[in-house]
Parts: C-alpha cells; sequence; structure tokens
C-alpha cells in the first residue's frame, strides 16, 4: 500500500494524472521540494535566530535548500538509460555524502568559552535541517513536516526543562597557579556540602604572563544556597586567580 507522499509524488509525475506534460509535473513536484525544505528549515532556523545565535534562519534555510537539491539530483539528475543500456542507479549514494559533510559545517558552530561550550545545539539544529532537506527532496514530506514540529516543540518547550536541570548542575572554573595542587581540597570542600564533583577537566594556561593551571568541573546535586557557600569558601581559602560560575547549559 502506497504513503500519502507516494501517491502525490505520482500524482506529480504522471502530469496530475495526464492533466499536463509529466515532466511539466515533474518540474512542479521539484520546485515543491525545494520550497517546502525552505519552509520548514525557517521554522528552527527562525528559532536560533530569534536567540541570537550565528547560525540563523538563512544558515537553515540554505542548509536544508542544498539538501535538498542534492537529493533531487540523485534522484532525477542521472539518467537510467543511455543509449542502449541501462543502469541501475543508487540515489541514496550522493545524499549519504550529505550526512558526512554537514558535520564540518555544524563543528565550525562549537565553541569552549571558559566555563560554557557553545553552539551544541545549533550543531545539531542544522544536522537536523540537513535530513529536513534530503527528506523533502526524496519526496518525503510527511516526515519532514513531523520532524520539524518535533524538532520545533524540543527547542522551543525543553528550554525551560534545559534551564531548571542547569540550576541544580552549574559549572564552576577556577584558574590556580601552577605550582599549587588544589584538586584535593576543593572535593574536600565539595563534600562538606554535599556537592558531587563530575566531569573534571584541567588544563595549563597563561594568566598575566604567568603559568597556570585551569580547573573545570560540574557540580551535581547542588543547590543555590550550598553552591555559593562553596564558591565563597574556595575563594576564602584557596585565593584563585580567577573563578566562575555557569548555569548556562
Amino acid at each position: 500500500m502506497d504513503t500519502l507522499d507516494q501517491k502525490l509524488v505520482s500524482w506529480f509525475n504522471s502530469g496530475f494524472n495526464g492533466v499536463v506534460d509529466p515532466w511539466l509535473g515533474n518540474i512542479f513536484l521539484v520546485a515543491l521540494s525545494l520550497f517546502l525544505a525552505a519552509l520548514l528549515a525557517g521554522v528552527i532556523g527562525f528559532e536560533r535566530e530569534y536567540h541570537g545565535h550565528a547560525a540563523g534562519l538563512r544558515t537553515h534555510l540554505l542548509v536544508a535548500v542544498g539538501s535538498a537539491l542534492i537529493m533531487i539530483i540523485s534522484i532525477y539528475g542521472f539518467p537510467t538509460v543511455i543509449g542502449s543500456q541501462t543502469y541501475n542507479r543508487d540515489p541514496a549514494r550522493l545524499a549519504a555524502q550529505v550526512v558526512t559533510g554537514i558535520g564540518f559545517l555544524g563543528a565550525g558552530t562549537i565553541v569552549q568559552t571558559g566555563t560554557d561550550v557553545k553552539g551544541l545545539t545549533t550543531a545539531t539544529t542544522i544536522w537536523v535541517v540537513m535530513a529536513i532537506g534530503l527528506a523533502c527532496g526524496s519526496g518525503n514530506f510527511v516526515i519532514a513536516a513531523l520532524a520539524t514540529l518535533l524538532a520545533y516543540v524540543c527547542l522551543v518547550l525543553m528550554r525551560k526543562v534545559e534551564k531548571l536541570l542547569a540550576r541544580r548542575n552549574p559549572i564552576v572554573m577556577i584558574v590556580m597557579p601552577s605550582d599549587k595542587p588544589v584538586l584535593k581540597e576543593i572535593i574536600l570542600i565539595a563534600n562538606r556540602y554535599s556537592i558531587s564533583i563530575r566531569d573534571t577537566q584541567s588544563e595549563l594556561v597563561s594568566y598575566q604572563e604567568n603559568s597556570a593551571i585551569r580547573i573545570t568541573m560540574r557540580c551535581s546535586f547542588a543547590t543555590p544556597s550550598s553552591i555559593t557557600a562553596f564558591v565563597d569558601e574556595i575563594r576564602f581559602t584557596l585565593r584563585p586567580l580567577e573563578l566562575k560560575v555557569s548555569t548556562d547549559s
């Protein structure tokens, strides 16, 4: 049994059941694929643009339209019959390269700034609109629309949940002189306030032309009062060169 998308594609490719030439119906199908890819990606791109992210409306639109175009070329751009020879074409082979290639674009949006890693969600939305574009280009319009709706719900409705969880798991960044090991003392202080230290990272950095060590840690099971007391004690007893607390996810 054909799906709704398959029936729609057949209707276009038959020239609206013989009303017009099949090639004209196919042109309308291609135009619909590109337009719908831009429209659906625009919904997600608008959300990113509205919240001030670097990869906004135009980036998401172009990624989706480009992905749809590659999918269309994969299906219609290579003839299966040349002269007297018949060739088997796999339309997924060219489109599969988009999935790999889009990773380089997404990686460019991810930036680490001190205690925060920015751009992970935007990189993911670029990957999602790529998939939506491929779905539109292959004529799977219902799947593309459902994926867009679900992605938008995740971006908008889950934002409040994400912020609430981030407050319970703040990230603390401490810069100390490199000759002063303090990780054991930090853990002891955290234990006094029933804070669990997770995802600890340390690296050598240059601070005001001197060598220093930057420690980044995620604090789990922390209440606002406990994290305030924890940070105040670290600042008073260890006297770090720099100390920052972030609740951004």
